[in-house]
């Protein structure tokens, strides 16, 4: 998988918040490895929700050709 890098601003309390959440984890991480984890979780947690609702064919388009 590919990946860009993205510039990002964030408020001073908000980068504390990060910094004390990577001290507690101890295990050396950085801030964009955690805002890229964070945001990772949350398109996927979306993904259901942003794919468009198939209701699949109706019954007149239904024949022997696309009967699988």
């Amino acid at each position: 998988m590919s990946s860009a890098t993205v510039t990002i601003r964030l408020r001073e309390e908000d980068i504390a918040a990060l910094d004390r959440y990577i001290a507690a984890q101890g295990r050396g991480r950085s801030r964009a490895d955690l805002v890229a984890e964070i945001v990772s979780r949350w398109t996927a947690g979306r993904k259901e929700a942003a794919l468009p609702h198939d209701e699949g064919m109706r019954p007149e388009e239904l024949n022997a050709s696309n009967d699988s």
